[in-house]
């Protein structure tokens, strides 16, 4: 028996509606929430559930299966433990509040929640299913993915249903289930951190790209010292432009501690975009910025200040030989060469058109029965997954 079919371990409620907001609200209780309370919910002063008082509102950041911290949350005690009854209040990130439901899942505890009616009269399971995540798409593109893929995936299931034993109904089935990704491009901003020398253009770069002044701009050396978020987006998919300090050695206390917050966002980020002056010979700080960067490959290079005229060769010269394909020259004050750059981060994080016309799973259930049919061998039991992804029982097939 799983540990998702155990009884009486206890379930789970997403009090608050679908849909980005600024506080989310989950509710879990049972002998498995002590358990997943201790897993993902690293307080600040240690404590076990087994100590929590009812009443009690704790602070606690929630983790993953590894111990990396996903968020900043409060935690209000309605019932101690063994029979814990808890509230966790999340920022309300529809990614997050995923994250938290399948972390709950896979501690055992049975999802209670009411999924809630579908926004407009749907066929089956698969377009209401749709309807319930829609108000998670933050780009029309997104919501246009969305209410498309319904239909992609019900093609794709009945063609799988027809499909004779072997590898290759195996292989569609978990391909499918993997791409369960996709929704979270749309649910969730891409975090894009943009890095370089100081005065390399990157603020007038977020604001360009953003198109409103949100960084602040200035020819002096040193003067963004912490990062800035710029929300924007690219070709339909929400990003979140992070404008960082000037990657260079100083002897500025405040500066260098917005360089060590780089430090930090470059391992941190979704991706990387490497900002450059192309006008200026590179300096030592180049190297030092690329020896950071070792362990990461830059979605894009930025080279800036094409208005002055033409890249120097030295700057292309002293980047990787992968680097050197992702190089897009831009004039981030005049807006020229955006739209480039968009296309060159996109396409090497594998987010094309192309990958946006396959079926995909959109939902932890598809994505589990998709995955468990694509274990499986037996071509019956491969089908009777599949069957489920439609909410069509055995019974019902077999007439």
């Amino acid at each position: 028996m799983s540990a998702q079919t155990v009884p009486n371990q206890g379930g789970f409620q997403v009090l608050t509606s679908p849909g980005p907001a600024a506080i989310a609200v989950v509710r879990a209780w049972g002998p498995a929430a002590a358990e997943f309370a201790a897993r993902h919910l690293r307080l600040r002063v240690a404590r076990t559930p087994e100590e929590w008082g009812r009443g009690e509102v704790l602070r606690a950041e929630l983790v993953d299966a590894g111990g990396a911290p996903l968020d900043d949350v409060l935690l209000s005690v309605h019932s101690p433990a063994p029979a814990l009854d808890l509230h966790v209040h999340l920022h309300g990130n529809p990614w997050l509040v995923r994250r938290c439901t399948e972390m709950l899942r896979g501690g055992g505890l049975q999802s209670q929640a009411v999924e809630g009616k579908p926004l407009w009269p749907a066929a089956d399971i698969l377009e209401a299913e749709a309807w319930t995540l829609l108000p998670q798409m933050q780009t029309l593109r997104g919501a246009r993915w969305l209410l498309g893929q319904a239909g992609r995936l019900r093609v794709a299931l009945a063609e799988l249903l027809d499909e004779p034993a072997g590898e290759t109904a195996q292989s569609a089935c978990a391909e499918i289930a993997a791409r369960r990704a996709i929704v979270d491009w749309f649910a969730r901003p891409l975090r894009v951190a943009l890095v370089g020398p100081p005065n390399a253009g990157k603020s007038t770069l977020a604001n360009a790209l953003a198109d409103r002044c949100v960084s602040v701009v200035s020819p002096v050396p040193g003067t963004t010292r912490d990062w800035v978020e710029v929300p924007g987006e690219v070709a339909g998919f929400p990003v979140l432009w992070l404008d960082t300090a000037g990657w260079r050695d100083t002897d500025d206390t405040l500066e260098r501690a917005g360089v060590e917050r780089t430090r930090r966002l470059i391992h941190e980020a979704d991706a990387l975009v490497i900002v450059l002056d192309a006008t200026e010979q590179p300096g030592r700080g180049l190297a030092a910025l690329l020896s950071e960067c070792a362990a990461r490959e830059a979605a894009c290079v930025a080279l800036n200040k094409a208005d002055l005229g033409e890249p120097d060769s030295a700057v292309l010269s002293a980047l990787p030989a992968t680097w050197r394909t992702r190089a897009v020259s831009v004039s981030a004050l005049a807006r020229n060469g955006l739209e480039a750059l968009g296309e060159v981060l996109l396409a090497s994080l594998g987010r094309t058109a192309a990958v946006l016309d396959l079926p995909a799973a959109y939902t932890p259930r598809q994505a589990a029965l998709l995955g468990e049919a694509g274990r499986m061998v037996d071509p019956g039991i491969r089908r009777a997954h599949l069957r489920q992804v439609l909410d069509v029982g055995e019974s019902a097939a077999a007439s």
